[in-house]
């Protein structure tokens, strides 16, 4: 866009493609780079170097500047401050939201959506099941991949007479009858050596056992002819059970078809076949509508099980498995173009080369990704999906004489692999404890006790929603959105919103849910992490791939019939070498080297081996301390019995030591004699006469106790000082003569 083209706007650069073009590019640069630094233990340990310091401050600086120049244009009043995360992520949000926001309502003005339509306009009343229900039809183009969307599109699973089940039970599979049979139907169930049921026997596994390819498959034919353009091919619709009727009997009469499916598996759980391709050479190309004839595609079984005719697929090992779930159809007979392309060492296996090597024909890929429930279908999912099948039949005669020209062994072994890929058989997706850690692993970050446990509890859930509502896991609540959630362990529920933005309808409905469960989360103790190896040294230590001449565990098992000689005439294959440095394997030393440090070493240990011995010592100490403080806080839990039992034991050895006691002061006075009497001293009172003595009152009985001698016991060890200091003065009487 030019100020030359669009005055109104001076500002804008002379060549906005280029500069967009250009700025994908280093912001790429800049993410590839940023994932590159250390993170976890990692970051840690470079925390502790002061230039790593002084460079991340530098460039936390340069961000930060850079950033308010570039917000600068669009909101003047914000400014972000050096180390402030917090602040700034806040700020930062919403000034994202502002140039969202206007860059939409400038699409939807361009667009015309918020103007009012012509019907409205000239006062006429539009009908209400083609405004509301006919599908809003978006393409949004990324690159070289255009998604194509649609809203208003009725599910098409509800209209289904066989109910979809997503339950956790059996598949059983939905053949009611076996056409090209040897061996009558029969289901049969496998067990597991725990004797749990896996699933059934594949219905024609005998017939694909006995399968020999025919001869006219194996011989060298002449040079096939190429195929006319889509344009001077014919096309037929197959969406009516009576055009059906026509393409089996058409079917009836050919030898060897190509076979091609589209799938849809975004607003589903298990997922829908829509389109099936087929292309004749006699018939040209068939488009069968999966979704209109789902209860009558089990016809198919007469023509894909018959092994006199080929089916010529490329990569059919989900294709099959999606026939089998659901319309019971099997296949016996198949040719797989990508196994063939293995076999002959192409330099690419995807179809899109194929079709430049053997037609030179540039297939559009595009549409790959487009939603194929779109009906009608519009014309660029048509020849889309013809492009598929079209030049298929000719591609694989290619294959197969280049095929012959290598050996005849070759050529067996690329209709051994198709027949494993036949007996495959689906299953339900099964939902295991640690079904979540594949996707942790492949995140590459480092959850805490917690944090994982947050990601198990949301997988869980979510995919148990999944089933209900007969949604896709993605459509309900996106991976890396699950992620943000376990990771960050919101404390609110605007917390949660945010790491979900934009926030999807399921989310929205469900936020309290969700906030719950994190919260039930964060409450947990945490559990000490073993040591875990930084995922910088992880990268580092990759091993590089290699190819060895022996190395044949990418070729089928022909059993014990394989003449080695033979073989090794008919097989020549190639061994590629490096041509980068980095990728050479270095030269071997012919002795061992010893390090310098230390001339007594007798062999020197790498650093990642010495590391991996560290680790494994450890793991054992962590392990060690984990136990003993597990052990220090039992202990502290038995701490009110133990101290109980102590008191207890204190109070008893109190009142033993006080009885003692108290038997040793018990004194017990024995009767003197009733012979012995004391002789009283007689005394002179003057004009007094003696008064006679009271009757003595009898003294207490004591308890009988071992007797004891107080004759010569001294009792003044029992008085104090101050008793002494009381006591009254002894009086003395004198003598009068």
């Amino acid at each position: 866009m030019n100020s030359v083209l669009n005055p109104e706007a001076p500002e804008f650069y002379p060549h906005l493609t280029s500069v967009t073009q250009s700025g994908y590019t280093k912001v790429n640069k800049s993410i590839r780079a940023s994932n590159q630094l250390p993170t976890g233990a990692s970051h840690d340990f470079f925390r502790t170097l002061i230039d790593f310091n002084i460079v991340t401050r530098q460039l936390g600086e340069n961000v930060i500047v850079q950033s308010n120049q570039i917000l600068a244009i669009e909101l003047p009043a914000v400014k972000l401050k050096c180390f402030d995360n917090e602040n700034n992520m806040d700020k930062i949000v919403d000034a994202n939201d502002s140039l969202l926001d206007r860059v939409n309502v400038n699409i939807d003005a361009v667009n015309g959506v918020n103007r009012p339509s012509e019907r409205f306009l000239d006062g006429m009343r539009p009908q209400v099941a083609s405004w509301n229900h006919a599908p809003v039809i978006a393409k949004i183009q990324m690159g070289e991949t255009v998604f194509i969307g649609a809203k208003n599109i009725p599910r098409p699973q509800l209209s289904f007479k066989d109910a979809v089940d997503n339950s956790d039970s059996l598949w059983v599979p939905r053949i009611s009858d076996k056409p090209n049979n040897i061996k009558p139907l029969a289901l049969s169930i496998l067990y597991n050596d725990e004797g749990e049921a896996v699933g059934y026997e594949h219905p024609y596994k005998v017939e694909l056992e006995l399968y020999r390819p025919p001869n006219r498959f194996l011989d060298s034919s002449p040079e096939p002819s190429f195929p006319p353009p889509l344009e001077d091919t014919p096309l037929t619709i197959v969406d009516t059970a009576p055009a059906l009727d026509g393409l089996m009997e058409h079917l009836a009469t050919v030898h060897e078809l190509a076979v091609d499916l589209e799938h849809h598996s975004y607003r589903t759980y298990q997922g829908i076949t829509c389109l099936i391709q087929i292309t004749t050479e006699e018939g040209g190309d068939f488009i069968v509508d999966a979704l209109a004839l789902r209860e009558h595609l089990h016809r198919l079984n007469e023509v894909f099980t018959d092994p006199k005719k080929l089916k010529v697929f490329h990569g059919a090992e989900n294709d099959v498995l999606w026939l089998q779930r659901d319309f019971g159809v099997y296949v016996v007979g198949l040719f797989d173009t990508h196994q063939a392309a293995r076999v002959l060492r192409l330099p690419s296996l995807s179809l899109k080369h194929l079709l430049m090597q053997y037609c030179a024909v540039d297939a559009d890929k595009k549409f790959q990704l487009a939603d194929w429930r779109i009906r009608p279908l519009p014309s660029e999912l048509v020849s889309y999906a013809r492009g598929d099948t079209h030049y298929l039949l000719y591609v694989a005669r290619r294959m197969r004489a280049e095929l012959a020209k290598l050996g005849h062994r070759q050529l067996l072994a690329v209709y051994e692999q198709s027949r494993h890929i036949c007996l495959q058989t689906y299953n339900k997706e099964v939902v295991r404890a640690d079904s979540h850690m594949p996707l942790y692993v492949r995140s590459r970050k480092s959850f805490n006790s917690r944090q994982l446990a947050a990601l198990k509890l949301l997988y869980t859930w979510r995919d148990q929603h999944a089933r209900e509502l007969d949604e896709s896991t993605t459509y309900l609540l996106p991976n890396h959105m699950l992620l943000s959630l376990a990771e960050s362990l919101p404390r609110d529920v605007q917390g949660v919103a945010a790491c979900c933005s934009p926030t999807p309808p399921f989310v929205k409905q469900h936020l309290v849910a969700i906030h719950r469960m994190l919260l039930s989360c964060r409450e947990l103790p945490l559990e000490p992490q073993l040591f875990q190896m930084p995922a910088s040294i992880s990268a580092m230590h990759a091993p590089a791939p290699t190819l060895h001449l022996h190395d044949l565990a990418h070729l089928p098992d022909m059993g014990c019939e394989i003449d080695l000689e033979r073989w090794s005439e008919g097989c020549s294959p190639t061994v590629f070498v490096a041509d980068v440095p980095a990728l050479m394997e270095p030269p071997r030393p012919a002795a061992p080297l010893v390090s310098d440090l230390n001339a007594e070493a007798k062999l020197f240990i790498p650093p990642f081996d010495r590391y991996r011995k560290y680790r494994a010592l450890a793991q054992i100490e962590e392990i060690k301390e984990y136990k003993d403080k597990e052990a220090k806080i039992a202990a502290l839990g038995r701490g009110d019995e133990l101290i109980k039992t102590e008191v207890l034991l204190k109070l008893q050895q109190a009142k033993t030591k006080i009885e003692n006691e108290k038997e040793k002061d018990v004194i017990v006075i024995e009767d003197e004699p009733a012979t012995k009497k004391k002789a009283h001293r007689k005394r002179k009172m003057s004009g007094e006469k003696p008064t006679p003595a009271a009757t003595p009152t009898p003294a207490p009985v004591l308890p009988k106790t071992e007797h004891t001698i107080y004759k010569n016991a001294n009792y003044r060890k029992f008085y104090d000082d101050s008793q002494k200091a009381r006591r009254q003065p002894k009086m003395k009487f004198k003598k009068h003569k």
